[in-house]
């Protein structure tokens, strides 16, 4: 069975998260370098996801498009804020390109419809595809259209996670995300280094707010959507300190990093 490691970009380390539409394309570029290091001796194959940082989480957040179609703005509000994410997409696939990495983008609503604000059909045979001959897909947190409310939010650890559970029967799966911290920290401002469904009860109220507009929920959201994949299949996921270099390279290809992990 092959290794297959889902990777989140967090869109605090790949965008200012306190300004509209700033991207930070060094950090793109040191990222996607150190994916293309980590690929010549990586025995496996690659998903990357990112978050939507400081473009989709603005208009999100004013047209409260997690929440559906609900107003007069709401379909204009939801195109708005898929422009935006694609818009950020389009930078990160072009800097990745741009390193002769094999990156193709898949939106998350042209293989995933939601169900009251739930995943409610996948059709991923072209990402099992892309993964078959060597593309690296690229997925982000986006807009997904909603049978019962119009339209919600999915958030690029909830698509990961989907993709995960998709992909288990093939794949041997590990899932880093990549954020601006050096991980899950407690409440005297030590990092975590292990998580678990039985601990999380304790640690909930120590989690930090996030920084900026965030419309998915932050470290606490990361935290419970990595423990709802632990209890389902037994995926572990790895948070690490993406502004770091060579972290994400590291834990990539199994080498101890210092960060947290939920299992």
């Amino acid at each position: 069975m092959k290794n297959l490691v889902l990777v989140k970009l967090g869109g605090s380390v790949i965008t200012d998260k306190s300004k509209k539409f700033a991207v930070r394309e060094k950090a793109i570029k040191r990222l996607g370098r150190e994916v293309r290091d980590a690929l010549k001796s990586f025995d496996g194959r690659l998903i990357i996801g990112h978050g939507a940082g400081s473009f989709a989480h603005i208009p999100a957040h004013k047209y409260k498009t997690k929440e559906g179609v609900t107003g007069s703005d709401s379909v204009y509000g939801l195109c708005v804020t898929e422009d935006a994410a694609k818009k950020l997409n389009t930078i990160v696939i072009e800097d990745f390109l741009s390193l002769r990495l094999p990156v193709f983008s898949f939106s998350p609503a042209s293989f995933l419809i939601s169900d009251r604000l739930r995943c409610g059909k996948s059709y991923i045979d072209p990402i099992k595809k892309a993964l078959h001959i060597g593309v690296i897909p690229v997925v982000y947190g986006d807009v997904v259209l909603d049978k019962v409310t119009g339209c919600t939010i999915f958030s690029t650890e909830k698509i990961l996670s989907i993709l995960a559970q998709e992909l288990q029967k093939e794949y041997k799966i590990k899932i880093i995300y990549a954020t601006d911290v050096d991980g899950v920290y407690d409440d005297k401002g030590k990092v975590i280094p292990k998580i678990s469904g039985k601990d999380f009860k304790f640690l909930k109220s120590a989690i930090a707010a996030v920084k900026g507009t965030d419309v998915t929920g932050g470290m606490l959201h990361k935290v419970e959507e990595s423990l709802l994949l632990a209890k389902k299949t037994g995926i572990k996921t790895l948070i690490v300190n993406g502004t770091k270099e060579g972290f994400l390279k590291h834990a990539i290809l199994g080498k101890k990093v210092k960060g947290t992990l939920v299992t």
